[in-house]
């Protein structure tokens, strides 16, 4: 194919492009290269470690990280994004210098009129320099650097793009969107302008030093909407057969491809099915992507959709979902075509990862929450460390989008700029390269009194920041309240977590005391500089008549209580949804009520959407706007929304009303001359993520 990659759509010739590409070298600052410290050599995981070829470029693993840290968050604008700049770089710096061979950078709208589905910023993709471009292109720069290749997502929304006045939605068809705006069926005019503006926003992406681009083509954005006949009702040339409906994506990666030359990777994003009545099948997938032969250098399998179509959200996973879920798409799509074919969905365990590969369901792995989770994945796996590996919990508070129904009053941040923080990585919440913040001045002697989550991190961070650390357990095992994890049928990840901290604890400088309840006088007598308290908290028993006969849901894991055939959770928030939802998977017929207006209220949007759906599955009774007016030794008396009572036989009866932090107060005496900080539950109860970044700070700040 003769190519036009030595002009662009505007006549500007590669030598005058070239004339205005950046000298990174003097003019942005250099993180050091990660450097493997031990290479394995027991051939354990050879598939995983292995190179791979992907057009002309070479990747050093068959990991590779998902688009993440919407690219444009890095350009200053109102919304205060430039603050956020320097943690945005480090979210895909981490992965590149983890070992990943693939690194891509998410979310770059092909245009602000008919492609964007965040109000980010705009940048002119026809201009190779200046503010926008630089910071787009230190992307490239820090990926290509650190030893992976570098790649840009472009995406269009088509039909899931927000009814924003002043713009207007495309789509294969006309129709109406949920938020009432209008969706016009694209003409050819609109066809062409849509593949140009692909083209341009290639062009723009190789003058910034990516290697590539991945192109979004599934989760009902406009690709997707064009192959699916869900969303293409077209009666033309681009309706209809699984041939016609591919027409149009197919122009769109040739005008890419035309105007970018063979040298540059394109790869294509596809949900392998959407996984509703009447959306697109692997096998109308798979006939797509055998079209695409010649064209796209690889492509990577999801599945679902971003509306509310896929009440389940495939494309953005949590607990609910098996690992590895999409594998059998890829799987079947591996064999009809000849180009690498990767697989994206809830991947986070090195073993499955090898077993995927030699099983041949896939070429590489492409990890999206996992690389914010633990960006030293591969590392960890090269240096023989793979039990260290910080597996993703699933939870999606790293994709926080607010939710409609859930009223929480904005804190001035917009939501976007929080993506791809961590419950379980601290380190993804920081605003600048870990390597940047303040060094100790001298190695201190810490106490942490308290084994939790937070107890645990704080030791972990004191240790490797060089501190001489003891932590005191006052029960023969670390682990806190996580413990409780061991003996949830769906809380699997979280106790992996909880036994990956104890291990690494068990290999560091860690001074670990079991069985060694601590007393103010204890400390007073101590050597140490600084004490953390992390003392946790326990549950509320509000005074409710006849609360006597109810137990704290977490006793149901701690106390080894019997537990009845028929079970009454009195509260409906995270902790009782969960803790009904565990028992109702063992045969346990559950009733869950809370005054709140629905259930799990507290809980992100897309992890709560999954929940309901599971305990809806599994036959949980549930009852929002429900008052508790007394328990009784067999069953509990609620007060419905209108007035009316009815009583709640059980023969279990559970109450999740909240947790309050343990009483601190004993320590207040301590002679000043020891620093004291609360840490994690003891400070406010909250979550894992909460716990974990108190914990991190504080130890941080030990100077």
């Amino acid at each position: 194919m003769e190519t036009k990659n030595n002009r662009d759509l505007n006549g500007r010739s590669a030598e005058v492009l070239a004339e205005m590409k950046l000298d990174h070298g003097s003019r942005i600052s250099k993180p050091p290269v990660k450097k493997v410290r031990n290479v394995r050599n027991d051939g354990k995981y050879n598939h995983l470690l292995a190179p791979l070829q992907i057009g002309t470029h070479t990747l050093s693993s068959r990991v590779n990280c998902a688009p993440m840290a919407f690219c444009t968050t890095v350009v200053g604008n109102d919304y205060g994004n430039a603050a956020y700049a320097p943690g945005k770089y480090s979210k895909l710096l981490g992965p590149a210098r983890g070992g990943c061979g693939m690194v891509c950078v998410g979310g770059l709208d092909i245009n602000g009129r008919d492609a964007a589905s965040l109000p980010l910023p705009l940048i002119d993709m026809d201009v190779y320099g200046g503010e926008a471009f630089e910071a787009v292109s230190k992307f490239a720069w820090l990926i290509k650097r650190s030893g992976a290749v570098a790649l840009l997502e472009l995406s269009h929304a088509g039909a899931m793009k927000p009814n924003i006045p002043g713009s207007e939605i495309w789509g294969p068809s006309e129709g109406e969107t949920p938020d009432g705006g209008h969706i016009q069926a694209m003409d050819e005019e609109m066809m062409q302008s849509v593949c140009n503006d692909y083209a341009r926003a290639a062009i723009y992406a190789k003058e910034a030093g990516f290697d590539g681009v991945c192109i979004h083509g599934g989760h009902g954005f406009l690709i997707d909407e064009f192959l699916s006949p869900l969303f293409n009702h077209r009666t033309d040339e681009y309706g209809g057969s699984i041939e016609n409906r591919s027409k149009f994506p197919l122009r769109v990666l040739n005008s890419i491809r035309e105007y970018t030359g063979k040298d540059f990777i394109i790869e294509i994003r596809v949900s392998g099915k959407q996984g509703v009545p009447g959306g697109t099948t692997v096998e109308e997938i798979g006939r797509f992507l055998q079209l695409c032969e010649g064209i796209i250098d690889c492509a990577h399998i999801s599945s679902g959709l971003y509306s509310g179509l896929d009440e389940k959200s495939a494309c953005s996973h949590t607990i609910f979902y098996e690992h590895g879920y999409n594998a059998e798409l890829s799987a079947y799509i591996k064999t009809l075509v000849n180009f690498p074919v990767g697989v994206v969905g809830y991947i986070q365990d090195p073993d499955l990862v090898e077993q995927m590969l030699a099983d041949n369901k896939c070429d590489y792995v492409v990890m999206g929450r996992q690389m914010i989770a633990d960006p030293e994945f591969v590392n960890k796996v090269r240096e023989g460390r793979e039990d260290e590996i910080r597996k993703c919990l699933g939870c999606q508070h790293c994709l926080e989008f607010p939710d409609p129904e859930q009223q929480v009053p904005y804190d001035g941040i917009m939501p976007w700029l929080k993506v791809s923080h961590c419950e379980i990585n601290p380190e993804s919440h920081l605003n600048c390269y870990p390597e940047d913040m303040p060094v100790p001045e001298a190695s201190r002697n810490v106490v942490i009194v308290g084994g939790g989550i937070a107890g645990m991190q704080a030791a972990l961070t004191a240790a490797e920041r060089g501190h001489q650390v003891t932590l005191y357990e006052a029960s023969d095992r670390l682990g806190g309240v996580l413990n409780f994890a061991e003996k949830d049928v769906v809380k699997g990840d979280i106790a992996e977590y909880k036994d990956t901290m104890i291990r690494m604890i068990s290999r560091r400088n860690i001074r670990v005391c079991l069985n060694m309840p601590v007393t103010p006088e204890f400390l007073k007598t101590s050597d140490a500089d600084v004490i953390l308290l992390a003392i946790g908290a326990h549950p509320v028993m509000p005074p409710i008549k006849g609360i006597e006969n109810a137990s704290p849901a977490l006793d149901i894991y701690q106390k080894n209580i019997t537990v009845g055939k028929n079970v009454v959770m009195v509260g409906g928030g995270l902790v009782g949804c969960e803790a009904g939802l565990n028992l109702a998977k063992q045969g346990h017929n559950v009733t869950v009520f809370d005054m709140q207006i629905r259930l799990a209220h507290e809980s992100s949007y897309i992890y709560r959407t999954q929940l309901i759906e599971s305990m809806t599955e599994n036959g949980i009774r549930m009852m929002p706007n429900t008052k508790c007016v007394e328990i009784q030794n067999n069953g509990v008396i609620v007060q419905r929304e209108d007035g009316t009572e009815e009583f709640l036989e059980a023969d279990t009866i559970l109450y999740a009303l909240g947790m309050v932090s343990n009483d601190t107060s004993a320590f207040d005496g301590i002679t000043s001359d020891k620093k004291i900080v609360k840490i994690g539950d003891c400070v406010t109860a909250a979550k894992i993520g909460e716990a974990t970044l108190s914990a991190y700070n504080a130890a941080m700040n030990i100077l």
